[in-house]
């Protein structure tokens, strides 16, 4: 057991001679927090003893607080992390200099190939022409991108062209009844409802990995900085979306998966499905473009690593993630 998903009413989680002890009207279930690297609690009704709380830190588990829509609300880690001054002070520089559109580079051009990638993994093995014909125009975007280096605008506007070839290719894959018609954050469609719910999912994950490798995750490099904002959590999880969460999703269709709305959220029957849903396909093995295969899970902590090792100077180059098709 890696991660441990807390929801429901009356459930009560306490400490008793150095395991974490679960208690609901459903039974009780004592765990090893050695056993955790983290703690999703994502619903009210969840209740943590500090004795609980404090274990949990010893071991260096994550404790993570959702909301109804998957929106990390509170976190609690463990108060060591990787080589953080020296990090971060490299990560504030690298803004005023050409490592800045370096990064960016690399997270776009990684999030336009995964994007590609994945419509020709599904065209392939669903046999649809018209998606090899999208993911041509999603790959027809990276010849603009080394010219819009430099001005967040031109980035921004080349990420766009590449979206939409990308959605609308993709709106392909989603069974019809279920009302998708393109990427909308606030579209009232189920489809749409879960990519915001399970892109929420990537960010914690990847707050989590930038943080425990030294970085600050409001200091982004492309995303515009504003207070209470991670812009580096959304900069750098934009190369894991499709692989981690796009595909995950349109597999979790297919086998009959049926998101339900109440009141424009989505259930907690579905919430619970998506999150045990993400966390399994995390230890997913893949076998990146560039580096040892290894799970989504370990590459979203290893690119975080490789991030802050560039920023250090200790790498001269830096290659996002890109999962071959």
């Amino acid at each position: 057991m890696r991660e441990l998903v807390l929801k429901g009413y009356g459930v009560r989680v306490r400490s008793r001679r150095g395991l974490l002890v679960v208690e609901s009207g459903e039974g009780k279930l004592e765990v090893s927090p050695s056993e955790l690297e983290q703690v999703v609690v994502v619903s009210g009704g969840v209740s943590l003893t500090s004795s609980a709380v404090r274990l949990l830190m010893r071991h260096g588990v994550d404790l993570v607080f959702l909301d109804a829509r998957g929106e990390p609300v509170g976190r609690l880690y463990p108060p060591f992390v990787n080589r953080t001054v020296l990090a971060r002070r490299r990560q504030y520089e690298a803004y005023l200099s050409e490592l800045r559109w370096v990064i960016v580079g690399a997270f776009v051009e990684a999030k336009i190939r995964n994007q590609a990638n994945l419509l020709k993994y599904y065209a392939r093995s669903r046999g649809l022409d018209e998606l090899r014909g999208c993911a041509a125009e999603v790959e027809a975007c990276l010849e603009k991108l080394p010219a819009a280096l430099g001005d967040p605008q031109r980035v921004m506007s080349v990420e766009a062209d590449a979206a939409r070839a990308y959605w609308s290719g993709f709106a392909l894959l989603v069974p019809r009844h279920l009302g998708f018609e393109g990427r909308d954050p606030e579209s009232p469609d189920p489809v749409n409802a879960c990519l915001n719910y399970c892109y929420r999912l990537l960010y914690s994950a990847c707050w989590r990995a930038l943080v425990l490798a030294g970085l600050d995750p409001y200091a982004g490099f492309l995303h515009a900085d504003r207070s209470g904002k991670e812009s580096l959590v959304y900069d750098y999880s934009e190369m894991f979306k499709p692989p981690a969460v796009d595909r995950m999703l349109l597999k979790l269709l297919s086998s009959g998966f049926e998101p339900r709305l109440e009141n424009g959220l989505l259930t907690r029957d579905a919430r619970a499905a998506l999150v045990k849903a993400f966390r399994e396909w995390m230890q997913r093995r893949v076998r990146p473009a560039s580096g040892e295969p290894c799970t989504l899970e370990q590459a979203v902590k290893r690119w975080a690593f490789k991030l802050a090792s560039l920023l250090r100077g200790e790498e001269r180059e830096y290659a996002g993630f890109v999962e071959p098709w």
